[in-house]
Formats: structure tokens, C-alpha cells, sequence
């Protein structure tokens, strides 16, 4: 199928890919934009890299960028001053209720040192619901992006209703709120219908790097052969499922040269080695633990195809549009946040939610058929062609000219009014 095509589809399906007005194609002012967040580098996951993205790109279109963050978790060591943008740190918040409120005070002061444009802040709580309390002092666009899954009914911050209206509070504030899904602009109407604006930008990829060929990396286990192996990229934890994709990988036929590369770390870990070792898998599956630079783009360009086997609905995996940029087909549960970013049998496969046989029939049918795999793969490089994140900072930047000038007339209009 042409690109031309899966855009139009997906475009029809979900409102989230359908660009809104022009895009700015040259920086007319230069802005000061602080992005707020719960998480930032150097902890590794889809916000930490979008946040890191949308400053480098700010910065190389001339605006000054501010980064906001709690220190990092005991045990992650960070050089800020190797950022090309500026990072402020502040203590890591002591409770996800109480004191929530004091942390205001690093943001008014740094909003009083550097005099911010715009205010934009990555997760609703607590970021967004900081900011939103210091909007009296601050008087400058809020806009908030939620990058998760905490939008989704049922989870336990929301079940709780003093952080519920917290969660409400820091939405009906906001000048605009960014769905990076359309699950994500679902649950901002749902959780807050008097909201004022929600905007479709998803999230980004960087595209230069991924589909710039690597070579083998030095060091890596010879078991692990172009074409030959099936990847998962992300956090060993419960709700991402690497349970599910090992005991769908234990079907597959034999006898078989095809691996499982397992890259990433978490808490689930050591549980999921001791279920390879149950399986007698062992000498098909390989833990290749965090991943990055040159050996993550060469493992993303080379494998069979990915698997994102998640249990639970997701904001907007950024893996996803990674592994397309390296021309690498995906097989993912339809499930809220995946189901829009992967097309059943044109950028990859999808699953019955949880269902060991249904994973297993995929892997099956991409092992059997490589050629076909690659097909996929090939069509998803293109479609990944629109979320570089050169176009994505663009549409940021003229959100934050909108919500600018929308604050203006609105100054205007009250001070005729008085």
C-alpha cells in the first residue's frame, strides 16, 4: 500500500494524526519555553525522550529552553551542563499527596529568574497541577501533555478523590492540552469536559538516526544474527506483558534459529529469567538489559520484527514509531495508544489483548514468512516519515504562538472592559 494511503486511513480512524492549521515553517520570535516535568533524563522512557527531544529541537530553532525536573532517582548519576539546554533541579517530591503544593515555590522563583514565555508541562500531576496553583503569580500560557496511561479509568491516583480533583483541577486550568492519542484526547473530555482546548500532536522520532545503516556493534552475542530474531524494547514490569510474549515465543515450531532479544531492565526482571529457564528456552532468549545509541538503532534496523505486548492501554509508545523509522514491523495487542499506531497487516500485526495463541500465531507467521515482514517493515519507514521531530516541534511552537496571542486579546479585552 502507497504511504499516501495509510496516511489517508489513518487519518479517517483517528482524528490525532489530522494536522490543524499550518505549520510554522520559519521562527518569527524567539520564545522562552520551560518545560515542567515529573521525569526527565537521565531515567530512560517515552516522556524522559520526548522532553529531550522537543528541547534539542527548540534550542536548534533558536528559542532558550528551561527544563524543570526533580533531582533523579538514588543510583541514576546525570551531567545537565552536557544538555544543550538549561536544567533546573529541584528535591524530588516528597509524597503524591501531601506538600505537593510547596513545590510552587521552585517554579515561581525560576519563572522570576528567567522570565518564561510559555509554560509547558509534561504529566498532570504533579507538574501540571503545580503549575495550575501558581497560575495567579505566573500569568503566562499553560499547555500540558500527559504522556501515559493515568488518563485511563480505574487507576488508582483518579479512584482518589482529593487527587482526582487535583488531576481535574490542573486540566480545566491549562490554556491547551496536547493528546499525543486519541485515547489520551478521550480521556482529557472524559475526565474534564469544561476544558478550553485539546490539540493533536503526537509524539516524534528521530529519523536521521535510524535510518542512518549501523554497523554490527562490537561485543555483541553471535547468537543474535540479522533477520533472525524477534525484539522487545521497554521496561520489564507487570503490565508490559514480556511474560505473555515468552510463553507465546515457546510455541513457536522447532527446531528453530530464531532468538527472543529481551532489551531493557525493571523489577520484573529476575522473575523473567527464572520463566525462560521453566520454558527451557534459555538458549533462544537473550537479556541484553538497557540499550541506547548505536546498538539500540542497529537491533531496531535488524530484527525480524518488534513486539510490544502490554497488558494495559498506553499513551503513545515512541517505541513504535522507532521501530518503524528502522524499518521494522511491529506486533502489538489492540489496545488503546497501540491499536492507532499500528495498522493490522500494513505496518504490522495485531493481537487479541492478553492472548498467548493469538501472539503466538503472529510470531509464527512472521518467522515462517520474512519476506513479508519486511514488507510491513518497508510500508512503516514510510508512514514514519511524518513524526520527525523537526515537524513535531513545529506544531508545538505554533500552539504556544496560538495560546500567546489568545492570552493577549484576552488582556485587551479586560483592560477595555476596566
Amino acid at each position: 500500500m502507497r504511504v499516501s494511503a495509510l496516511k489517508l486511513q489513518r487519518e479517517k480512524k483517528f482524528p490525532i494524526f489530522r494536522a490543524h492549521g499550518s505549520v510554522a515553517r520559519e521562527r518569527v520570535t524567539s520564545l522562552r519555553i520551560c518545560l515542567y516535568t515529573a521525569t526527565a533524563l537521565p531515567k530512560k522512557g517515552g516522556q524522559e525522550l520526548a522532553v529531550d527531544a522537543l528541547a534539542r529541537e527548540f534550542i536548534r530553532l533558536g528559542h532558550v529552553v528551561l527544563v524543570l525536573a526533580p533531582y533523579p532517582r538514588r543510583g541514576l548519576k546525570v551531567d545537565d551542563s552536557a544538555f544543550p539546554y538549561t536544567v533546573v533541579r529541584h528535591p524530588r517530591y516528597y509524597s503524591s499527596r501531601w506538600f505537593v503544593s510547596w513545590y510552587r515555590w521552585f517554579l515561581l522563583r525560576l519563572h522570576h529568574r528567567w522570565n518564561f514565555d510559555v509554560l509547558h508541562c509534561h504529566g498532570i500531576y504533579p507538574s501540571g497541577y503545580v503549575a495550575a496553583l501558581s497560575q495567579p503569580k505566573l500569568r503566562v500560557p499553560l499547555v500540558i501533555t500527559s504522556h501515559d496511561w493515568s488518563l485511563s479509568e480505574g487507576r488508582w491516583r483518579l479512584a482518589k478523590p482529593a487527587l482526582l480533583g487535583r488531576h481535574q483541577k490542573a486540566l480545566a486550568t491549562a490554556d491547551a492540552l496536547v493528546a499525543i492519542s486519541q485515547n489520551t484526547a478521550e480521556g482529557y473530555r472524559r475526565l474534564c469536559p469544561e476544558a478550553r482546548s485539546v490539540v493533536n500532536i503526537p509524539n516524534g522520532v528521530d529519523l536521521e538516526t535510524l535510518r542512518k545503516r549501523e554497523s554490527r556493534p562490537g561485543g555483541l552475542d553471535p547468537a543474535i544474527k540479522p533477520g533472525e530474531y524477534i525484539l522487545f524494547l521497554g521496561r520489564l514490569k507487570q503490565r508490559k506483558g514480556v511474560d505473555l510474549l515468552l510463553e507465546a515465543f515457546d510455541r513457536l515450531p522447532g527446531p528453530s534459529s530464531t532468538q527472543l532479544v529481551v532489551a531493557g531492565d525493571g523489577d520484573e526482571r529476575t522473575a523473567l529469567q527464572a520463566k525462560v529457564a521453566g520454558l527451557q528456552v534459555q538458549d533462544r532468549v537473550r537479556f541484553v538489559g538497557w540499550i541506547d545509541g548505536k546498538l539500540k538503532t542497529y537491533l531496531l534496523q535488524n530484527a525480524l520484527c518488534a513486539v510490544i505486548p502490554s497488558r494495559e492501554s498506553e499513551g503513545f509508545p515512541l517505541v513504535t514509531l522507532e521501530c518503524y523509522g528502522a524499518g521494522c514491523p511491529v506486533i502489538a495487542p489492540a489496545i488503546p495508544g497501540l491499536k492507532e499506531l499500528v495498522l493490522d497487516g500494513e505496518t504490522g500485526m495485531l493481537t487479541k489483548p492478553e492472548s498467548v495463541e493469538s501472539l503466538a500465531r503472529a510470531l509464527r507467521e512472521f518467522v515462517s514468512s520474512p519476506g513479508y515482514a519486511s514488507k510491513l517493515g518497508a510500508q512503516g519507514s514510510q508512514f514514519a516519515g511524518d513524526f520527525s521531530w523537526k515537524t513535531i516541534a513545529q506544531r508545538h511552537l505554533e500552539l504556544y504562538e496560538s495560546v500567546r496571542a489568545e492570552r493577549k486579546g484576552q488582556v485587551d479585552r479586560e483592560s477595555r472592559v476596566s
